[in-house]
């Protein structure tokens, strides 16, 4: 079913993890499988539309191998799959680590280092979807190479990317991604984070341009705002904070995309932002390396507990209009409730409102917006439910 995908991984990354095993003893191999599975369930309401969705679907279904080759390298490929049927590969890459050295080289498919809410797992996010910047900016998993280094209060990383391993193009893009995390207090019950990124990408010469679009916060319907294909390469710059303090947590993010648009009078500026508050009973968020990390439960329910319940409120926002494009723009108010009956196990709710203006493109817009456009009609309301059902291990 992978065909020339899994082909292509075996190659450039198993084939790194062998050259590295066959010089290793049985001994000093370690491996672990894991895994997570992710059911959704979205209720949505488009007021101009006059549309309503009510559907389930498996958002994510993973399964990954990782280990140790010595003291040194690190390695760890991943496969998922979704309601689609389509499998894909996640994570594939090697990581080594010199001898009493601090920086780190990898090789391999991950993601850019950008973005704390991208950077956090999905398993960990504070509310069901990532903020809109993330996925209309498109931060995705690429194959490249990176080094990077960290310390007990910072982490540092760069790296130079191909196009993600399911590309089929005879000319793939490329791009360079850098990030560094610092944290200014980190002691018993606070911590506060502090973060930037960057990333140049730019397209492959017989790939199309970039369209940046955005959904309404739930992953049902389609795409609610849309600029169509403007940019054969964009710069985007970011900046992160966070705190957590013993049982509460704040967090919020700023993004900004300069797209090169030749066929523009100027090249357009995109932004998108979130802040978000939240509070944890029975449990607290956790953060390790620059990013969020599995929640601590305080009582699961395998040791007589009632597990922990988390609750979010968020306030989400993007931008895709500017003088020289009309691609619309989005705000989401979002409050969130997650029961953790352990650590490996989620339960959530997320209400969210939305409203869009929907700018001047139908490209890759969901059927009930683009005919919204195409009537001349400027707005939309978008207001639902994001139910999930996760297991990991």
């Amino acid at each position: 079913m992978l065909k020339i995908l899994a082909a292509r991984t075996s190659i450039v990354s198993l084939g790194l993890a062998t050259a590295f095993v066959s010089t290793a003893s049985a001994q000093d191999i370690t491996h672990k499988i894991s895994g997570r599975v992710q059911m959704d369930y979205n209720i949505v309401d488009a007021d101009n539309a006059n549309t309503d969705w009510s559907a389930s679907e498996l958002r994510r279904l993973r399964l990954a191998v990782s280990g140790n080759v010595g003291s040194n390298v690190k390695y760890k490929v991943e496969l998922n799959t979704n309601s689609s049927e389509d499998v894909n590969v996640e994570d594939a890459y090697v990581q080594w680590t010199p001898t009493d050295s601090k920086f780190y080289v990898k090789l391999g498919q991950f993601k850019t280092m950008n973005s704390l809410d991208e950077q956090t797992s999905s398993r960990f996010i504070s509310t069901l979807e990532r903020a809109s910047f993330t996925d209309a900016f498109e931060f995705n998993r690429r194959l490249g190479l990176a080094v990077g280094t960290s310390g007990s209060n910072y982490t540092v990383s760069a790296g130079i990317f191909a196009d993600n391993l399911s590309t089929d193009s005879g000319q793939e893009g490329t791009a360079a991604a850098a990030r560094v995390t610092f944290n200014p207090i980190k002691e018993d019950g606070t911590l506060v984070h502090l973060g930037a990124s960057a990333r140049l990408r730019k397209t492959g010469d017989t790939q199309s341009d970039f369209r940046y679009r955005q959904r309404p916060f739930a992953h049902i319907p389609g795409r609610v705002i849309s600029t169509g294909r403007v940019a054969d390469k964009d710069t985007f710059l970011g900046i992160e904070a966070a705190a957590i303090m013993n049982q509460f947590w704040v967090s919020g993010e700023y993004g900004m995309t300069n797209a090169s648009c030749e066929a523009c009078a100027s090249n357009p500026d995109f932004d998108g932002a979130y802040a978000e508050a939240g509070v944890f009973l029975g449990g607290s968020k956790t953060y390790k390396g620059g990013k969020f990390n599995r929640p601590k439960v305080d009582k699961p329910i395998t040791d007589g507990g009632m597990g922990a319940v988390s609750l979010v409120v968020r306030y989400d926002m993007i931008d895709l209009a500017d003088d020289a494009v009309n691609g619309g723009d989005l705000d989401n108010f979002v409050i969130g409730a997650d029961w953790w009956p352990t650590k490996y196990t989620r339960i959530g709710i997320n209400y969210f409102d939305g409203s869009a203006n929907l700018g001047t493109s139908t490209s890759g817009l969901d059927s009930a917006f683009a005919t919204l456009v195409n009537n001349g009609v400027t707005e939309e309301d978008v207001s639902g439910l994001a139910l999930r059902a996760q297991f990991d291990f």
